[in-house]
């Protein structure tokens, strides 16, 4: 186990198919997560979505409530021209960063494996894929305060 680490706890990377076109496909997904408040970066082909917090996220932690909603995460979406649609690769991300040792305690992957989950399922349906929950999707941690 490294000492120092950068890279993502946990990483998903999956591909959609969309019946909308792909402009609107970027659309819909950009004013999704505009209307919510989150940093989204709109490009000719693709959309990358930053939420939570990392000074947030590190401030109240993994074990409340405010932590958690706080978790500090990327979505990036690239669309191209599919016969019938769009083709999506979606990459999601947490973006944590600088950390001693893996990261991996406290039920840290498992809270963040559940909101990666959330978030794309919500991306999903917003531009009409049905998107089965990929595995089982852990409780949030019962300690708040």
């Amino acid at each position: 186990m490294p000492l120092f680490s950068t890279k993502p706890i946990v990483e998903k990377k999956e591909q959609w198919t969309s019946a909308l076109p792909p402009q609107e496909v970027l659309d819909a997904l950009a004013s999704a997560f505009l209307s919510h408040g989150e940093d989204v970066r709109r490009e000719k082909s693709s959309v990358e979505v930053h939420l939570g917090s990392n000074a947030l996220y590190r401030t109240w932690g993994n074990m409340t409530a405010e932590g958690r909603a706080n978790i500090p995460v990327a979505l990036c979406f690239t669309v191209a021209e599919s016969g019938t649609g769009a083709a999506l690769s979606v990459h999601a991300f947490d973006t944590f960063g600088f950390r001693f040792g893996s990261g991996k305690s406290f039920g840290v992957p498992e809270t963040f494996n559940r909101r990666l989950e959330e978030f794309l399922s919500y991306a999903a349906g917003v531009v009409g894929i049905d998107r089965p929950v990929a595995g089982p999707v852990p409780a949030p941690p019962r300690f708040n305060l």
